[in-house]
């Protein structure tokens, strides 16, 4: 006997939806994916396309991870685009100079640990605003590299490098392989570790945090570090999938991180947030700018797009919040 679906269900299933951040993510990333293959069945599914789709979400999503844990703390870092931007330029100028290539990486990656702990040190001990701290380290970063570079990309044709940014281990892109492996871990340490646990306390009440005796300076250093690393290991990955050290490579990728880990559902308050939650932003993301290009839509309609999803993402927080409070 078929069953009837009543009005009343579907409201239900709509409050769970709305109520289950997971769910709701991963449905509307079906359904972007079907209207596109519905759209654009002869390009969508493409392999090309949908390791564009990956590798671009890969290279975001690694700083969104960092981005991610910040949040959850209270915090927000604008800094990680060109943090992401120096490391390459440094790794490229280092290789030219005639160091080692694991030298060069070591160096790309100290730099932008060293930004995050700027970032951490001058936040906790001048008690000064992160949103301004981390805008003021962003354009120091971008000041250095167009010193360094004089505007121009630095050539790197170490094989190694250029390898971890375009080449692939059996069907999958290496460099997706790597996103892969710091999000199993990222989401272990924020999920289920005391490391975890003292971050989404401090975003939640920084004074009881203090209270219940976490020491919230020192773990706000070591969270700004933690994303300057992984900044640093996606500039790697960036200078070797351009083949360059480009003082550009890292514009608009502070708002893009936020902007997935926004839409994954961390609270802009923090307390809240979940490192899957932030992969799935990503993806989100990175399919609707894909099936605008696909579709042809102007490079400026994308960008309205994608502010347009953030509000409404964050409108329905809103929403959901104050129903669930009432």
């Amino acid at each position: 006997m078929n069953k009837v679906i009543t009005g009343k269900q579907i409201r239900i299933w709509a409050t769970d939806l709305r109520k289950n951040r997971m769910t709701g993510l991963i449905v509307l990333m079906v359904l972007l994916i079907l209207i596109l293959s519905l759209l654009r069945p002869d390009t969508f599914f493409s392999s090309t396309n949908l390791f564009n789709i990956l590798k671009q979400a890969s290279i975001v999503s690694i700083i969104a991870f960092g981005q991610t844990f910040i949040m959850v703390s209270g915090g927000i870092d604008l800094s990680v685009g060109y943090s992401l931007g120096l490391s390459g330029v440094i790794m490229a100028v280092m290789i030219t100079a005639g160091f080692s290539p694991m030298l060069a990486i070591l160096g790309g990656l100290g730099i932008s640990c060293l930004i995050g702990l700027a970032n951490g040190v001058i936040i906790t001990q001048f008690k000064l605003p992160p949103f301004i701290v981390t805008l003021g380290l962003a354009k120091i970063a971008r000041g250095i590299m167009y010193v360094l570079t004089r505007g121009y990309p630095i050539p790197v044709r170490d094989p190694f490098v250029i390898g971890v940014g375009n080449k692939y281990l059996g069907p999958l892109p290496i460099m997706s392989l790597i996103m892969l492996a710091l999000f199993v871990i990222s989401a272990f340490v924020l999920g289920k570790t005391v490391f975890g646990l003292r971050t989404k306390a401090i975003g939640g009440n920084e004074t009881a945090a203090r209270l219940s005796g976490i020491k919230v300076t020192r773990h706000k250093i070591m969270l700004y570090v933690l994303t300057g690393l992984l900044c640093g290991i996606a500039g790697i990955i960036m200078a070797g999938r351009v083949n360059s050290g480009n003082p550009n490579s890292g514009v608009n990728f502070d708002l893009d991180s936020i902007a997935a880990v926004i839409v994954g559902g961390t609270a802009m308050s923090g307390g809240e947030g979940t490192v899957i939650g932030t992969l799935l932003g990503a993806l989100i993301l990175q399919i609707i700018s894909n099936g605008l290009v696909l579709m042809n839509v102007s490079i400026y309609w994308q960008t309205i797009v994608a502010g347009v999803l953030i509000i409404s993402v964050c409108a329905l927080d809103s929403f959901s919040h104050s129903r669930n409070q009432a």
